[in-house]
């Protein structure tokens, strides 16, 4: 009896030792799961503060140059008004077609690195706006019809002559992209250029003569040295009065803000 229960005795010691084994096994296999886990919890938070760092960077530095176009003494407007805005910047007219390529320049970043970017890139693209066929460019000819007895031309060409008279002549799209740890986000805005063009003179219906008109006699035209005044009166014919705005000389130009664009952010 003793041999036979001490051999059941010592089966009972080999299941018991695989059970252990078994059980540790499974033990380990869920904390290296749960380590995992952990870990590519981890590495997600990460990535999403990294991407939301470069969010943070690109939408703040875009906010920035926002405020700097409408600050007619900051370097970026000086460089948008005096040379990326002028027809010769490309070779073309600005209010013909949108810009044959973007223009693209690094950003300064401090020298202690504070702004927390590898790099900032601003990409600038022109378009024209949706009243530049009002300045007459290429012959689109648009201006003010008027028939017998209309009394409100006046006001018209009044408001025309007026300093706070802008027309959106040019769109432009500011694209800020920040890359930092191998993540980049680039962030564009639309802006709408409003600006005032004195008007050089008026032609009248298809006439080329260049007229002068003054709120001191509203009725008149007045042409070049040698030619005949033009007085609009109840019995005159209908005529289209053409303004000509000297797009040479832009004046209080100001920039509103309008789409922004999200585009999808990258790893390298």
């Amino acid at each position: 009896m003793r041999p036979k229960a001490r051999s059941i005795l010592r089966d009972r010691q080999g299941l018991s030792m695989i059970l252990v084994l078994c059980i540790g096994a499974v033990f380990v296999s869920l904390s290296a799961a749960l380590v995992y886990a952990a870990s590519v919890l981890t590495a997600n938070a990460n990535h999403q503060l990294l991407e939301q760092e470069v969010y943070q960077l690109a939408t703040g530095f875009s906010d920035v140059l926002g405020e700097e176009l409408n600050d007619a003494t900051s370097s970026f407007a000086k460089f948008v008004n005096n040379t990326y805005m002028t027809s010769e910047f490309y070779g073309n007219d600005p209010f013909e077609q949108e810009a044959p390529k973007p223009t693209t320049f690094d950003a300064t970043l401090s020298a202690d690195g504070s702004d927390g970017a590898d790099e900032i890139h601003v990409t600038l693209r022109r378009r024209p706006g949706e009243e530049a066929d009002k300045l007459n460019l290429n012959s689109s000819v648009v201006g003010l019809s008027i028939s017998s007895g209309d009394g409100q031309w006046q006001t018209v060409l009044s408001n025309w002559e007026n300093d706070s008279y802008k027309l959106v002549d040019m769109q432009l799209d500011v694209t800020v992209t920040v890359k930092k740890d191998g993540e980049s986000f680039s962030y564009t805005v639309t802006y709408d250029r409003a600006v005032h063009y004195d008007v050089s003179y008026y032609t009248l219906d298809s006439a080329t003569t260049h007229y002068t008109w003054s709120n001191d006699n509203p009725n008149t035209f007045n042409p070049p040295a040698g030619g005949d005044t033009v007085t609009i009166t109840q019995s005159s014919e209908a005529k289209r009065i053409v303004p000509h705005f000297n797009t040479n000389s832009p004046e209080g130009i100001t920039y509103t803000r309008g789409v922004k664009q999200r585009t999808t952010t990258t790893q390298e």
